[in-house]
């Protein structure tokens, strides 16, 4: 099984999101996915994550989405997470703003990586006392704690 903490590292989050609409945060993740030779074009890759909001919103309802998308545009598996303090519409299942963000991007030919990650997600997040944790988390490093003691389980 994927392990998160393989993935997240405290460069790849962001506890202060300013953005306040969809896009931005997705722009904002992008960012925070950081500037190195692993992401071949950011406007590019903005595209490829707006498209596939088109196809259904990745706004998941408890205050989480999962922007997310395989793209030959990365040339390995990433994830990022963000916290937005005031919430940010998103046009989620349940119609409530978004808190917590997690940015995830596959090459293509990795598609089965990029499930392992969602389903990891998925089955963290159901969790309402870790999302209440990463919600309060008072620095990078706590979050990265709570994600890495979370993902053992």
């Amino acid at each position: 099984m994927m392990d998160l903490s393989e993935l997240i590292t405290e460069e790849r989050i962001s506890l202060d999101l300013l953005a306040t609409d969809k896009i931005a945060v997705i722009k904002e993740m992008i960012d925070v996915l950081g500037n190195h030779e692993r992401v071949v074009n950011k406007a590019e890759l903005l595209l490829c994550l707006q498209e596939r909001e088109k196809l259904e919103s990745t706004g998941i309802g408890d205050g989480i989405a999962l922007p997310h998308a395989r793209t030959d545009l990365v040339k390995e598996i990433m994830v990022a997470f963000g916290r937005s303090k005031q919430g940010v519409e998103f046009e989620s299942l349940d119609g409530k703003p978004v808190h917590l963000f997690f940015l995830i991007v596959s090459p293509k030919e990795n598609s089965s990586k990029l499930m392992q990650v969602l389903a990891k997600l998925c089955r963290l997040l159901r969790d309402d006392g870790f999302r209440q944790a990463l919600l309060y988390a008072e620095s990078k490093q706590k979050a990265l704690e709570l994600i890495q003691e979370k993902n053992l389980y």
